[in-house]
């Protein structure tokens, strides 16, 4: 889950090691032909997936190894159908691939599993160094039954992992959790401090809970130049119909205790804590008024202008946004706020990774290996943050508090902590499927064409009547 910004070029990177035949006999004197040097060729994301920063590592990768790393980098719709392509015809012309999450159900068995590959890698005591729900996320399927959640662990234990009937099909190499960017400026403006300390009778302090939030985007939502118009908005969502507003809805449903489904893969989305959810997202557009008023088109993309062209003074999205230097200002990230349920504070934001997984029709799987191995290394993986990479690695983000960016720092902070606490998606076969019915529960929900469970009802009987179509529910269930 990254971001997807709208960017559609097809950029194709071949990166050369230096000359052969430079140094030594030349074939001539020899009398052989000079050994051509091994070339790797990895699908992999734009900027959704940190492109930049993993093209940099290969090129480095290249000038120790004199392996040659050709990457070949599409958005992400493109990106999903030529990995589907390519693996349902069982081509090994790519030996290491970008795979997302919500994937690896339908391909897994075109993957290879690397499980024993970490066991004899020289790195394998630095596995304990992933974020261990993220890896768990990521990585770990049972190939027969990938809809089978992984084993709970602190620590990657790999002994655990296989011994329970899974194995690990991907190194995470980009992490996405939903976060929230704040005008700070406006936070530490006295004003606005005094003025909120006399209508709510509190400090004006990052929220914790969704009440908290709610009452100050209420206070921040205002007109500012007094025209008699509201110019400035409390915060954003992503209700259009779109995998955001999915993951939008998901994240609040995990918040009040619900779940996509139950232990059975029957919908659950349609119980009490769910209707909650729905009409709790649905009051902060349609009643409290605190988003933007075109705010039912928007997904990341908007939401990221909306936010930086000073729209509104608090923004979800799934990577840190700036602002727009005409607007000015300083940006702050805190995590999605919770629910206070059972004494207990629950956040539950959504998130996802990016894995790279080696092709099993490859013929060079075990140097794939060891290239995937060494681009989600943690030496690497440090180097990553000066391109802003949402790294997956605990030592990562412990360099990250050292950076010399206040706000970077913070939001490192920010999102490593939200990593630990974050919700995946399920591992179904169809989840194209479920997400497309829940959007459109929801946005028949913001459109007032049926209650929030009347709508929610109707997403459930469609997604029961797709899981019973792909297996996992029998025809009496």
């Amino acid at each position: 889950m990254k971001k997807r910004r709208l960017f559609s070029a097809l950029l194709v990177l071949w990166l050369v090691a230096g000359c052969t035949g430079c140094l030594g006999e030349s074939p001539e004197d020899s009398g052989t032909a000079p050994a051509q040097p091994l070339t790797l060729k990895v699908l992999y994301a734009t900027v959704e997936a940190g492109s930049e920063a993993v093209v940099h590592a290969a090129r480095h990768y290249t000038r120790e190894t004199g392996v040659n790393v050709q990457i070949s980098t599409f958005p992400y719709n493109s990106l999903q159908e030529k990995v589907f392509t390519e693996l349902s015809r069982m081509s090994g012309e790519y030996d290491l691939i970008a795979v997302d999450t919500p994937w690896v159900p339908k391909i897994i068995r075109h993957l290879e599993p690397l499980t024993p590959y970490l066991r004899n890698a020289a790195s394998a005591g630095d596995i304990g160094d992933f974020i261990a729900k993220l890896f768990l996320d990521t990585s770990v399927f049972d190939k027969d039954r990938p809809h089978r959640a992984p084993i709970a662990m602190d620590t990657i234990d790999l002994d655990r992992i296989a011994s329970a009937g899974f194995d690990v099909w991907s190194l995470p190499i980009q992490s996405n959790v939903l976060t929230v960017s704040y005008r700070k400026d406006l936070f530490q403006n006295e004003a606005y401090r005094a003025e909120f300390r006399q209508q709510f009778h509190r400090e004006l302090d990052l929220p914790n809970t969704l009440d908290e939030y709610l009452d100050i985007a209420r206070f921040f939502t205002r007109d500012t130049n007094r025209d008699g118009l509201i110019d400035l908005y409390g915060t954003t969502l992503m209700a259009g119909k779109h995998e955001a507003n999915f993951v939008d809805y998901k994240s609040f449903l995990s918040n009040f205790g619900g779940e996509l489904f139950d232990e059975k893969l029957r919908p659950a989305f349609h119980s009490e804590a769910g209707v909650k959810a729905l009409e709790t997202y649905g009051k902060w557009i349609l009643a409290e008024k605190v988003t933007p008023p075109d705010v039912l088109s928007y997904s990341w993309d908007e939401v990221e202008i909306a936010f930086g062209y000073g729209q509104a003074v608090m923004g979800m999205n799934y990577h840190d946004m700036k602002l727009q230097p005409n607007v000015g200002g300083q940006v702050g990230y805190f995590m999605f706020p919770g629910v206070e349920r059972g004494g207990a504070l629950v956040r539950g934001p959504h998130f996802g990774s990016w894995g790279l997984a080696v092709n099993k029709y490859s013929r060079h799987k075990a140097e794939a290996f060891e290239l995937a191995d060494y681009l989600t290394s943690a030496e690497v993986q440090r180097d990553y943050l000066r391109f802003r990479q949402h790294v997956t690695r605990k030592s990562a983000y412990a360099a990250a508090g050292a950076l010399p960016d206040e706000s970077l720092r913070e939001y490192y902070d920010v999102l490593g902590r939200s990593l630990n606490v974050g919700v995946g998606r399920p591992r179904i076969r169809n989840y194209d499927q479920v997400s497309e019915a829940v959007q459109t529960a929801v946005q028949q929900y913001l459109t007032g064409k049926k209650s929030a469970r009347a709508a929610l009802n109707a997403a459930a009987a469609k997604v029961e009547q797709s899981m019973r179509d792909n297996g996992y529910l029998s025809p009496n269930e």
